[in-house]
């Protein structure tokens, strides 16, 4: 019985100092402790690890996110249990409006273009100060002697203080030229934000594009599996025969090529997007909307008299003076006031230089003492003679400069109207040609493909006009699609080529 006392306190030593150095137990304690263990009584074991549960942990030496638990078998580390799971991220869908928010927003390129405006700010903070920066000249001659040789005990000295004065406003003429820039710089960042925004309706609606080719190899590609299955029973049966078996086998494995096909062009197109938007290639944003559903507008210089037509299509009564209208959006085009706003820097730059052609000049008070004692007050002025330098070669390239920016911008005037009438051309032309269609949706192939498949069991039809009434409708269906696609490519073009809201092309 002493024996066993012994080695009760022995164990509670143990599970003492085991629980003090519980993180830096080694494996050979814990074995020794088990052996040890294994000679106490039952009862003995169910006291002592009655005694050891009701041991508490202060709350301010609780761990945070791990709890060790010791005992004479293992140590091990109890990770936290969490009720809760924790929620997948929700897939966020994006029309064409929401895309282009964000390309404005996180396109890495506009990020930093507009940076430049910045710049341009402080560059007109310059030209506003006024370059007030006097001269201040003195000098002092102690040595003064008469002829004879002697010291006069007096000391020349003078000062001066002097300020170069503009006398022909040129201080007006570098403000002019700095807003002038700095319109110009804000106009090229709202050419490059016109820009993103018609390259991103081009990258979504080729994203729609895809996905409705992909809708369409599903289709196919689902009609084939269900086709495939009832011939092989067909066949097994003895009602058809194994060309005609091979006949769909060899179609099915080419629209399941077709499909593979369609889901990597509609990936690629996603990964565009996303790359537009200034979003990883896996960010799990999808797109929202179908070009077969897209309610498209005509625009034109009037909005009277409207309807809507029977495919979702609106259109306005065209007026006679649309490529008026058109030359309007172009001459309001950012690229175009780029142009005219450097027309206003080198206007500024002319008129500068005209204006440096009048010499400035520099005056200032003055005090001074001669040898003999006597002190001077008074004003002194410098003035350079314009004789040889006149300031005209400058002036003249000026000029020069003034007529190649003027000649810019009227060309580039020229080619934005050039560019609006042919924009709006090609989306008219689009517009008018699917207004005469009648769109499909997306359910109407597979219903068209299942009428199909159960004329075929009925024995109405054989595979051979199945395939070939499959074919026609997949035909069909592409063509439409690719219609639409035209259509909303034209649109986005019209876009940048005009700087026209997408909302007057687009319904929402």
């Amino acid at each position: 019985m002493m024996a066993r006392l012994h080695i009760l306190l022995l164990l509670l030593l143990i599970l003492t100092f085991s629980g003090c150095r519980a993180s830096g137990s080694s494996q050979s304690d814990l074995v020794s402790a088990k052996d040890i263990a294994k000679d106490i009584p039952a009862d003995l074991s169910s006291v002592i690890e009655t005694q050891a549960a009701r041991v508490s942990v202060p709350a301010e030496h609780m761990p945070v996110t791990k709890i060790q638990k010791v005992s004479l078998q293992f140590t091990e580390t109890v990770e936290p249990d969490y009720s809760t799971e924790i929620s997948h991220s929700t897939r966020q869908s994006l029309s064409v409006y929401g895309s282009i928010s964000l390309a404005l927003a996180g396109n890495p390129d506009l990020v930093a273009l507009r940076e430049t405006e910045q710049v341009g700010v402080a560059t007109v903070g310059v030209a506003e100060t006024y370059p007030f920066n006097p001269i201040l000249q003195a000098q002092v001659t102690p040595g003064q002697y008469f002829p004879g040789g002697g010291p006069t005990g007096n000391a020349y000295h003078y000062v001066l203080l002097m300020q170069r004065i503009q006398l022909a406003h040129q201080q007006q003429f570098r403000e002019d030229a700095a807003h002038s820039a700095l319109n110009g710089v804000r106009w090229n960042i709202h050419q490059a934000e016109l820009q993103a925004t018609s390259l991103t309706a081009q990258l979504y609606f080729t994203a729609l594009y895809q996905r409705g080719l992909l809708e369409v190899a599903q289709a196919s590609q689902d009609n084939n599996e269900r086709l495939l299955a009832a011939l092989s029973k067909r066949f097994d049966a003895g009602d058809i025969s194994g060309a005609d078996l091979a006949t769909v086998r060899i179609d099915t494995r080419a629209t399941s090529q077709q499909l593979r096909l369609a889901e990597a062009n509609y990936q690629s197109s996603l990964r565009n997007l996303r790359r537009q938007l200034g979003l990883p290639p896996d960010s799990p944003e999808e797109i929202a909307g179908d070009l077969r559903t897209t309610q498209w507008l005509l625009p034109t210089a009037e909005n009277d008299g409207s309807m809507k037509s029977e495919i979702n299509f609106r259109s306005v009564n065209e007026a006679p003076d649309n490529r008026a209208w058109m030359t309007s959006w172009a001459a309001s085009r950012p690229d175009v006031l780029v142009a005219h706003a450097n027309v206003d820097v080198a206007s500024a730059g002319l008129n500068l230089a005209s204006a440096d052609r009048v010499p400035d000049i520099t005056t200032g008070p003055y005090y001074q003492r001669d040898a003999s004692g006597l002190y001077h007050f008074g004003l002194r002025a410098e003035l350079s003679l314009p004789i040889i330098n006149t300031g005209r070669p400058l002036e003249t390239q000026r000029m020069t400069e003034l007529n190649q920016r003027t000649a810019v911008w009227r060309q580039t005037l020229l080619r934005a109207e050039l560019e609006a009438q042919a924009a709006f051309e090609r989306y008219k032309l689009a517009f008018d040609v699917l207004a005469k269609e009648k769109t499909l949706s997306a359910s109407e192939l597979p219903q068209e493909l299942q009428s199909l498949e159960k004329q075929f069991l009925a024995g109405e039809v054989d595979v051979v006009r199945i395939i070939q009434a499959r074919t026609s409708i997949l035909q069909n269906q592409r063509a439409q699609l690719e219609l639409l696609n035209e259509l909303a490519q034209s649109a986005a073009l019209l876009v940048g080529a005009t700087g026209m809201p997408l909302e007057l092309i687009v319904g929402q």
